[in-house]
């Protein structure tokens, strides 16, 4: 070989190896980039109920948690205190007032277009402000205002009022002025129950609304919860929601869930086939409509004990015991329920990156020219890749919801189930997560994936007619009606129609 080809040769060969080391590095650093796999990060570990407790309240559609200061709003239009002159309205009120009022709550006086803070200190201060004939002093108590700055908050509030809405010295009568803030407010996954008493201004039939703005999932210290048993004896209970439906399950034991279990074995362990962990959370007992299943056993062994068990009709569901009740038919009147069933691993995962890089809040100085930097005590390796010099977090690493993928021919609802419970008790029906007919295992593409199924309620027809309904008209004293209330409710009724809406669901982890 020459002297000219041998160099040559030699500073190709040694290109290439500068380009095979940079590769090598590339690569290498892709994966060095992920700062958790760097710290040995482990979403899976002793932590991971927590963490699927958490990220269930993040993808929940309309979870709000409550803030702010509950509050109590009085209509002082003139003409209503006739209202409240009535023996069994003022006795309502009393009863609010003593229940609102003995704990922390805020009251406001509607009337004069204002919506004004009253300072009362007790039951006795407010009720002498309430039975004051010269506090009502005009027709103006600006209820689409309130309605509104009640949705704005994120808390229990109960207005007191007969819904008469005046703009530009206009009655209103057949606007639906209060959708938007309704939608609003169910939107966020809450309610608003109407407790209706009548009464007779004049020889006009009126109404005076009860009207609790009930926020998040009710809970024994809800004004809901405090005041329904005062309240429902003498009115009209009227619940405008798109989750009225209540759930409850019989499970054996506080720990042993809905899943399949052998009676017949002769000790607890055995009777565990699934090999259920202690790590099994039911969300449904603090109001979070999920629960959490760690399973010991993979998936190639559950399909194997489904085949064995089918062979004596058993084990055909994988869920059970998990009952709704329908017959609140006020908003809707609820068809048919499905079993929906995905993969999230990748999204539970990037959430719990997201929530995890909160926790290292990078320690931060100044430069020689005063520019941002980290200090250079900082070692933190997910702090130092997640946040910016100026402490932020980037973007990246807050956490946005990502699709799922879905797994077919997985589960589904036990149909006959469900319809047999319906029609013998709408109060007590059983929803039941059946293996699907062509369940394998090679429909789970990753066996060792968190697994998520939700029962879906897939239609539901709104209830605009009815005695209840009617309740929210009236005739004025000029003989016209008004229906803006009305239009207002079944408005929102017909925009949030629950349609494919999550009702509840199960994590399955296995290998656990």
């Amino acid at each position: 070989m020459k002297t000219g080809n041998t160099l040559n040769f030699f500073r190709i060969m040694g290109l290439l190896g500068l380009f095979a080391i940079s590769a090598c590095k590339g690569s290498g650093g892709s994966q060095s980039e992920d700062p958790f796999a760097a710290t040995n990060f482990n979403p899976y570990d002793q932590d991971l109920g927590k963490r699927i407790e958490v990220y269930n309240k993040a993808i929940t559609q309309g979870n709000n948690p409550k803030r702010g200061t509950p509050a109590l709003y009085i209509d002082f239009s003139s003409g209503i205190n006739k209202a409240f002159n009535d023996p069994t309205i003022k006795s309502m009120m009393s009863a609010c007032f003593n229940t609102v009022l003995a704990q922390q709550f805020e009251v406001y006086k509607l009337g004069s277009n204002k919506i004004s803070l009253l300072n009362v200190a007790n039951t006795t201060e407010l009720g002498q402000q309430v039975s004051d004939p010269k506090q009502y002093a005009d027709i103006w108590a600006p209820l689409q205002a309130t309605v509104e700055k009640i949705v704005d908050g994120n808390s229990d509030a109960l207005l007191i009022t007969d819904f008469e809405e005046w703009q530009k010295n206009i009655e209103v009568t057949n606007t639906a002025f209060l959708k938007i803030p309704f939608s609003k407010w169910l939107e966020k996954g809450n309610a608003v129950h109407f407790f209706i008493a009548d009464y007779k201004e004049g020889k006009v039939n009126k109404h005076l609304y009860f009207t609790i703005f009930s926020c998040a999932n009710p809970d024994a210290g809800s004004m809901i919860s405090k005041l329904e048993s005062k309240l429902a004896p003498s009115t009209t209970r009227f619940d405008l929601s798109n989750s009225a439906y209540q759930l409850s399950t019989a499970y054996p034991s506080e720990k042993s869930g809905g899943i399949f279990y052998d009676e017949s074995a002769k000790s607890d362990k055995a009777r565990n086939v699934l090999d259920l962990k202690e790590g099994y959370i039911n969300g449904l007992k603090d109001g979070q409509n999920f629960e959490y299943y760690p399973l010991g056993l993979d998936w190639k062994n559950i399909d194997q004990l489904h085949s064995t068990y089918a062979a004596q009709n058993q084990f055909n569901d994988f869920f059970r015991k998990l009952f709704i009740d329908l017959s609140n038919e006020d908003s809707y009147t609820f068809g048919n329920f499905s079993v929906k069933v995905s993969d999230v691993t990748t999204d539970f995962e990037n959430f719990a990156k997201a929530e995890e890089a909160k926790k290292h809040q990078p320690k931060l100085s100044k430069g020689s020219n005063g520019e941002a930097k980290f200090s250079d005590q900082e070692k933190d390796a997910i702090a130092l890749a997640c946040y910016d010099t100026d402490g932020k977090l980037k973007a990246q690493w807050v956490y946005k919801t990502q699709a799922s993928n879905p797994l077919n021919e997985v589960f589904t609802l036990n149909q006959t189930l469900f319809t047999n419970t319906r029609a013998s008790n709408p109060k007590h029906i059983e929803l039941g997560v059946a293996f699907d007919p062509k369940f394998s295992v090679a429909n789970i593409h990753n066996p060792d994936g968190l697994v998520k199924v939700d029962i879906l309620s897939n239609t539901a027809t709104p209830n605009l007619q009815g005695t209840k309904m009617s309740k929210f008209e009236w005739v004025n004293a000029k003989n016209t009606p008004n229906t803006a209330l009305a239009e207002s409710i079944k408005n929102t009724l017909q925009e949030l129609k629950p349609v494919d809406k999550v009702v509840y669901s199960y994590y399955i982890k296995t290998k656990q």
